[in-house]
């Protein structure tokens, strides 16, 4: 998967003997995508080659608690707390022909950023995470009739981050910053027990939260898949055969495509941050992938 540009001559700050190059910064670049799959660059839109992302900050994790009384007793009970969402801010810089060239430019960006539909944003910088946003506000600030700051502020209305790959695909990309350790992290395994490394900040709940979690699985028998550090489990009551494949995708039971929530316990999955000891009972001849996307606060 493409994320970001695959030009060769990306805007940056200049080098010795770049005399026609203005920029004396490195910009970060930007890029939205609808699906999480098929991306967009700011460095691959032609109406804004003049248009540079200088910073982007976001605020803290956003905590939202509910609390309840109980008869006279003094104060509250916290009756549950969840992550909120929380804004984005993005800095740009544009340097412009006048003030008609400005208002195109402004026109542009606005064009770029607001979309029908929620979409995903992610930086060159940002350590291989997406946000998931709708565009808020946007506003300029012009300092002649040749260059303006351009302010956008991103409602990330999960309030928390995730991996641009999922676990299966973690190599595709440059993954700095997302907390792999430096052993080679495996998600797909031939053998009965193995280990899962959610490298992430938050657990993977497919349940409550509506995560993402695929894990695919092909064996002879009637298989029961255990995750032994959450005590989740799931059995296949529909005894599989060569060339069978059974999938959870999140809590949707599939037997080569078709629904096999019948044909199941109604067990669920869960992974915990960090370590996730596996347990596969009754199958043989087994291969299981495990394939979710690591979420971070931040």
């Amino acid at each position: 998967m493409q994320v970001f540009s695959e030009r060769t001559d990306k805007p940056h700050a200049y080098l010795f003997g770049e005399y026609t190059n203005p920029l004396g910064f490195d910009p970060i670049e930007l890029a939205l995508s609808e699906d999480g799959q098929v991306w967009q660059s700011i460095f691959d839109n032609p109406n804004l080659s003049n248009t540079y992302l200088i910073d982007f900050d976001w605020l803290p994790p956003v905590i939202a608690d509910t609390y309840r009384t109980a008869g006279t007793r003094d104060g509250q009970q916290l009756a549950n707390s969840r992550l909120d969402q929380r804004d984005i801010v993005l800095k740009f810089i544009a340097y412009c022909h006048g003030d008609a060239d400005e208002k195109l430019t402004f026109q542009s960006l606005s064009n770029f950023l607001i979309r029908r539909h929620n979409y995903w944003v992610a930086f060159d910088n940002g350590g291989g995470r997406m946000y998931h946003v709708r565009e808020k506000t946007i506003t300029a600030e012009y300092y002649s009739d040749k260059m303006m700051m351009i302010t956008v502020t991103l409602n990330n209305f999960t309030g928390v981050a995730q991996s641009i790959m999922p676990s299966t695909n973690i190599n595709e990309m440059p993954n700095i910053g997302l907390g792999l350790s430096t052993d080679t992290v495996n998600y797909v395994f031939s053998t009965a027990e193995f280990d899962v490394n959610n490298i992430g900040e938050l657990p993977v709940d497919p349940l409550v939260q509506g995560d993402y979690l695929d894990i695919t699985l092909t064996g002879i028998g009637s298989p029961t898949i255990a995750n032994t550090t959450t005590g989740d489990a799931i059995t296949c009551t529909k005894p599989l055969t060569t060339g069978d494949t059974f999938k959870l995708i999140g809590v949707n039971p599939q037997i080569n495509g078709q629904a096999a929530g019948i044909n199941t316990d109604n067990g669920i999955i869960r992974l915990a941050s960090g370590n996730n000891h596996f347990k596969i009972t009754g199958c043989q001849d087994l291969n299981c992938a495990v394939s979710f996307y690591f979420k971070y606060l931040n």
